[in-house]
């Protein structure tokens, strides 16, 4: 074995073109192949970092019949499945929630979560330093301790392992630390920096409280239970209340209102899972044209020592001896490509950053482990056994007589490796062409999508976010003197031309939603009370983003808590409520089954409905504006419209803020174009790099192609010269070598064509108004693909014309 691949070596030395390209094509396909599988390993595959993390579940509300499939968990919802569900081992409530902190220099803001003490032991991870929190922790009035992450422990106490039983400000409220994380502790996720208790008031405890879900839910699952189980016992527990509660029957029968459970790690990555896989197919298809070509490149490499074999095979060498020899080389060949692909996946997994595969889910994750070097392993081996046995095999098959007689191989074995050859570029032509019409579907996709409409313009717009601590906002009038001075001081500043607030921003990636009644209107037995998203705003707020007003008039400095209680309603609203009436006038009002004169609110305005949060939202949920001065909130997004780039003024805007309060710190601060460019990003990613699998496919299809038309005229000199002594023209020639290219041109792209319809509702899921089989997206990679394989089939075909007859007629 040793002295084959000794053997091996020195040949491939003493060809340095044949073995750079050669390695370098596998290097390039096995990198790309490792560097997508260590995000599809990393995100998809590995299990969460949790013992027994398989038994971990997500558990949510849910109302089918409002268009809210997931919805989060109340408190009482999660205390009645933690007594009465059998299914459940262990189970923890958790929210995230967002913390000034205080500094010696600028207040920075961090992510937390607030959660019942049963969270560490849910997870079964226990704390690097210090301890958790317990019972007696979540109780209201003494629950003012935290545990910090391992990363924020290093960042804002400087490892000091004397931090535990210190002190440090959140909000303004002294926090002790009882506890630091392990440095892989990332739950939910990776930028939460601390876990404070979640201490119940008694009114959160009671029946009112049902339907404000603003929580999550994780549970850990009894060995031998599923999700399915846990699903059927939370229908059971909701029918169980109904018996004790049958006011609530209606508004659950018209709701749809369930609970269901999922795998925690299937919930995380549902959105983009299909999008990884998408990409490993590609990157495989891509692999296999390279190798296609590789196996090309052998034949070529065989056809030219098949004397050589012959006569080693006339002196006693055994087959398997030849193929023992060849395959030796190949591997060396696949071996060496897939450690120089290793260092290309490495430097591809350092790229993966600038297509933002960090911010998937558990993608800070992504590395070259030894899961990732395994599969680059088995990518070359496996590779190295098919594609090189291939050509060994057929090279192994002379006979003495064929190959030792004059122009022995260009009969018997040349026809044998010409079918093969064409076998090879037939399947690499469909494969590329599978590659870039599903590249192309993307393409016309995604400008679909980027033109879609908002309902308002983003351009010159910058947001930013503030939450105002309750220590010093805790009365309406704190709130609205805060709003006031802040949209002066904003205003102030040279190139500001109009400040806007609200609670939520459209692509802000958060929400507010909840069921309203209309006066006047009773829902069809069997259907949902109305249900819309909820929003709080300045006037300003619509003349920032440029929202047209359709019907009546918007809020101005007059509305405020004294005065009548107005609300303005967007088109989906009037559209669906008031087909055939005008809305403005109207009253709606939320919190009870009868409208009282506190909670009555008159529709004043009609605006444009936008979208809130992607371009693909197909707005199917309607949106009420309240007056902030009529409903304040601490947690407030700012709307800059600009004269000037609006990330110039970000320092500006820090500075006004700080004037008006030194502690509270600016979070957020991005340009809203920005923002919707980020939402795009899962559309981007796969069209980005299924493009440029695409035209790697492309180019080594086309190289197959050249390579196989190259082979046949190198081959059939004799035949050329013959011809072309009898009369052929140079464009008979010309043609007759076009002709044999073109067909293997067009077998490939049918089976690629068929290839694709065969998988083409599998790219569903990333198309936005556009179906998987799309015609215009076929013929333009058919097109793009011909134009590039005529132009390889030419240049072969051009060299055939060119052949001199008399020196043909002498070759032997």
């Amino acid at each position: 074995m040793f002295h084959d691949l000794r053997l091996a070596l020195r040949g491939l030395i003493r060809t340095p073109g044949f073995t750079f390209i050669t390695i370098s094509t596998l290097a390039l396909c096995i990198g790309a192949n490792s560097a997508i599988f260590s995000a599809v390993n990393a995100v998809l595959l590995k299990p969460l970092p949790y013992p027994n993390s398989e038994r971990l579940v997500a558990v949510n509300n849910s109302y089918p019949k409002n268009d809210l499939l997931r919805a989060g968990v109340s408190i009482p919802d999660y205390m009645d499945r933690m007594e009465r569900a059998p299914s459940i081992e262990d189970g923890a409530l958790y929210t995230y929630d967002s913390y000034n902190l205080a500094g010696d220099g600028r207040p920075s803001r961090v992510l937390g979560i607030r959660t019942t003490a049963s969270f560490f032991s849910t997870l079964a991870v226990a704390p690097f330093l210090g301890r958790a929190f317990g019972e007696d922790e979540t109780v209201m009035g003494n629950d003012r301790y935290v545990v910090l992450s391992h990363s924020m422990w290093q960042e804002h106490m400087g490892s000091d392992r004397e931090a535990i039983g210190q002190q440090i400000r959140l909000n303004g409220e002294p926090y002790e630390i009882l506890g630091v994380m392990p440095p892989d502790f990332a739950f939910p996720a990776s930028h939460i920096k601390l876990w404070v208790p979640f201490a119940f008031t008694p009114e959160q405890l009671t029946v009112d409280e049902r339907g404000n879900e603003h929580s999550d839910m994780v549970a850990r699952l009894k060995p031998g239970t599923s999700p399915e189980m846990l699903t059927a016992e939370c229908e059971a527990i909701i029918e169980q209340n109904l018996q004790a509660f049958p006011e609530f029957r209606p508004w659950v029968e018209s709701s749809g209102f369930t609970g269901t459970a999922q795998s925690f790690l299937e919930q995380e990555t549902e959105d983009i899972r299909s999008m990884l896989w998408l990409l490993q197919a590609g990157v495989i298809a891509a692999l296999l044209i390279g190798c296609a070509n590789v196996a090309n490149l052998l034949l070529t490499r065989a056809l030219a020592r098949e004397r050589e074999f012959a006569i080693r095979s006339a002196l006693g060498a055994s087959r398997w001896t030849l193929i023992r020899q060849l395959l030796s080389e190949s591997m060396l060949l696949f071996l060496l490509g897939g450690t120089l692909g290793a260092l290309i996946a490495l430097w591809g997994i350092s790229g993966m950053e600038a297509l933002n595969f960090t911010d998937l889910p558990r993608g800070e994750t992504i590395q070259l482990d030894l899961a990732v070097f395994g599969f680059t392993l088995v990518c070359a081996v496996l590779t190295g056994l098919v594609f090189g046995l291939i050509p060994a095999i057929q090279a192994s098959r002379p006979t003495a007589n064929d190959a030792l007689q004059s122009g022995g191989t260009r009969t018997t074995g040349g026809r044998r490796q010409r079918s093969l050859r064409n076998a090879l570029v037939i399947g690499e032509i469909a494969l590329s062409l599978m590659l870039l019409t599903t590249a192309v579907l993307l393409t016309r996709s995604f400008q679909k999508l980027s033109s879609e409409p908002t309902g308002f313009d983003a351009t010159s717009v910058l947001t930013a976010r503030l939450t105002l601590p309750e220590y010093a906002y805790g009365e309406d009038h704190q709130i609205l003197n805060f709003v006031d001075r802040l949209e002066r001081e904003l205003g102030a500043i040279p190139g500001v031309e109009t400040v806007g607030l609200s609670s939520i921003a459209p692509f802000g990636y958060s929400n507010s939603q909840g069921t309203y009644r209309i006066v006047g209107y009773t829902p069809p037995e069997g259907v949902s009370a109305p249900h819309g998203q909820l929003r709080a705003v300045t006037p300003e707020y619509f003349e920032a983003l440029k929202i047209p007003l359709l019907r009546g008039r918007n809020f101005n400095e007059f509305d405020h808590a004294e005065t009548e209680q107005i609300v303005i309603v967007d088109q989906v609203l009037a559209d669906r409520y008031f087909p055939n009436e005008d809305p403005i006038g109207r009253q709606i009002y939320r919190g009870s089954d009868e409208p009282t004169p506190g909670n009555v609110r008159t529709i004043v305005g009609v605006m444009t409905a936008v979208k809130q949060y992607g371009l693909d939202d197909p707005i199917r949920k309607e949106t009420i504006y309240y007056p902030l001065n009529q409903r304040p909130v601490t947690g407030l997004t700012l709307t800059i419209r600009t004269a000037v780039p609006p990330a110039t003024l970000i320092e500006s805007v820090r500075t006004a803020v700080l004037s008006i309060d030194p502690e509270l710190p600016v979070y957020q601060l991005r340009t809203l174009s920005d923002r919707i460019d980020g939402s795009l990003q899962s559309r981007r990613t796969p069209m980005v790099l299924l493009g440029v699998f695409g035209g790697i496919a492309l180019l080594l299809a086309s190289l197959g192609v050249y390579g196989a038309l190259a082979f046949s005229v190198g081959q059939r000199t004799q035949e050329m010269g013959i011809r072309m002594a009898l009369g052929a023209a140079h464009t008979d020639v010309l043609q007759l070598i076009l002709r044999q290219g073109m067909w293997l041109v067009g077998i490939g792209a049918g089976l690629g064509l068929l290839g694709y319809l065969a998988v083409s509702q599998l790219l569903q899921h990333l198309l936005y108004g556009m179906s998987p089989v799309d015609v215009i997206s076929f013929v333009g990679a058919l097109v793009l693909l011909v134009g590039i394989a005529t132009i390889a089939c030419y240049l072969p075909a051009r060299r055939a014309t060119r052949i001199d007859p008399m020196v043909a007629l002498r070759d032997d």
